[in-house]
């Protein structure tokens, strides 16, 4: 029955021309914190799906950058020398609403597009940096994970989130999409701003938007720490 409440007010608070596509979802806040707790989710999606297509959910996180370097000796020294750039969703998720083995080769295709390689493309390295991340969860597949809401009511669905707490902080997009013949025949986006409560939050933003200073300061807290065990060992 409280179910039931809930998908009568989620299909009241819809706005009419939804009514006229097939798949559609929303999300009781826009807002939402990161939590440590692994059995509690980030926040849950729930939805309406009509047909027997393949329809399924895509959360994808703040754009990020890792540098490749390799090692090379100039003038008798070992030294960096940036060899690539990687560019790639920091948050990848997939929810379907089926389990046909054919899925993953679809969703891995999409995770190895999004993945951009500035320099020599290399797909072993690609490869190496999905399972990394999928290791720690940041990029998933999770098939047949569309929960019934109702069962007098199946269309109804509902998918609980788990993020990672090491998930990073900022807009994230969140996009629903009925496969038909590998063609995408509809889709609807929405964006959701993920944050961190503390002192976790403050370091985080300060170090993505005043990088210089952060590493100023991280330099000067390592000076004055040497200096500090200096001091203390002299005496």
């Amino acid at each position: 029955m409280k179910h039931l409440k809930f998908i009568i007010i989620f299909v009241s608070v819809l706005p009419i021309d939804l009514f006229a596509k097939t798949i559609s979802f929303d999300l009781p806040n826009n807002e939402v914190f990161l939590n440590s707790k692994i059995n509690k989710p980030t926040f849950t999606i729930y939805g309406h799906y009509e047909g027997k297509e393949f329809v399924y959910l895509k959360i994808k996180g703040p754009q990020q950058k890792v540098i490749l370097q390799k090692k090379t000796q100039v003038l008798n020294m070992w030294t960096w020398k940036k060899s690539g750039e990687f560019s790639f969703p920091s948050v990848f998720h997939f929810y379907t609403n089926n389990k046909d083995s054919d899925i993953d080769f679809r969703i891995k295709k999409k995770l190895h597009d999004n993945i951009l390689l500035l320099g020599k493309d290399d797909d072993n390295l690609k490869k190496d940096l999905i399972k990394n991340k999928m290791s720690t969860k940041l990029f998933m597949i999770n098939k047949n994970s569309f929960e019934k809401i109702e069962k007098k009511i199946p269309s109804f669905f509902k998918v609980p989130v788990y993020l990672p707490y090491n998930s990073p902080t900022g807009r994230y997009e969140i996009v629903m999409e009925k496969m038909k013949k590998n063609k995408v025949i509809e889709e609807k986006k929405i964006e959701l701003v993920v944050k961190k409560k503390g002192l976790n939050s403050f370091v985080y933003r300060f170090a993505h938007n005043f990088s210089f200073f952060y590493g100023v300061f991280c330099a000067l807290v390592a000076i004055i720490f040497g200096l500090s065990a200096s001091f203390i060992y002299r005496k």
